[in-house]
């Protein structure tokens, strides 16, 4: 039997208080949630009728949740003969987008947003350090293998951006992975083509190479300290390019 939500009974979460002031939406959308989550990206979805048996919910309640974790990236709807829900990676532009929503509301700057990763690149990159994790120590070192093309700005922009987005997922916690890759990715969205004269580019390669090394070493502190000084200089130079765009309010991306 059903209750109020108009879910079956017997589900462990039909006995949340928490049901009882929710749209049945958004209660489905967290049990599909819990249901998909550890499904590789790309895994199907059951269809509409199976699904409709499954949590014993009205058409119109089903598209809604599934259309709500649609804007939140969670899964991709395929339309045409032989699509429907499909589980999405997760990626830190969706959640960077669901965050920037809210720091555009409380009045965030983009200065808030770098001196947020001020912070936290260099932890990460300490933590990076203290875990040694095999997969990412490898990365690194095929990172610093491959030759820089310091003055190629095509090549430049693309081992820069790859770096930053390597070593943010590094820490090994999930929560700061996830933080700090979106933080980049709302910085460097507003911040984009910005970048280090050519004349300065082939040291930035230096900087890159000498974190990545710290990091193979384990040496957690110097790893920190580099990526701090890396990261001020930088948003030291693009303040003072483009001061204007530092007390800008972030935009809902």
């Amino acid at each position: 039997m059903a209750d109020g939500t108009g879910l079956a009974d017997g589900h462990p979460s039909d006995r949340m208080p928490r049901r009882r002031t929710e749209k049945i939406s958004e209660v489905l959308a967290r049990e599909i949630v819990h249901d998909i989550r550890g499904m590789e990206p790309g895994t199907k979805l059951p269809s509409e009728v199976a699904m409709l048996q499954k949590y014993r919910v009205g058409r119109a309640s089903l598209r809604e949740a599934l259309r709500l974790l649609e804007v939140q990236g969670l899964i991709v709807i395929r339309p045409g003969p032989g699509g429907g829900p499909v589980v999405a990676a997760v990626d830190s532009r969706h959640f960077g987008r669901m965050a920037s929503l809210y720091f555009h509301v409380v009045e965030a700057t983009y200065q808030d947003v770098a001196e947020s990763r001020l912070v936290m690149e260099p932890v990460m990159a300490r933590l990076a350090a203290e875990r040694q994790n095999p997969d990412d120590l490898a990365l690194l070192r095929e990172f610093l293998d491959t030759a820089p093309v310091a003055h190629a700005p095509d090549e430049y922009v693309r081992r820069s951006t790859e770096f930053h987005s390597a070593l943010s997922g590094m820490s090994g916690n999930p929560v700061l992975d996830l933080m700090g890759r979106s933080l980049k990715d709302i910085y460097t969205d507003r911040i984009e083509g910005m970048y280090f004269p050519v004349e300065a580019r082939e040291r930035v390669q230096e900087e890159h190479a000498a974190i990545a090394r710290a990091i193979i070493a384990g040496d957690a502190a110097n790893a920190e300290n580099l990526m701090h000084q890396h990261m001020r200089e930088f948003v030291d130079y693009a303040k003072a390019r483009n001061p204007g765009i530092f007390v800008e309010i972030v935009d809902w991306r």
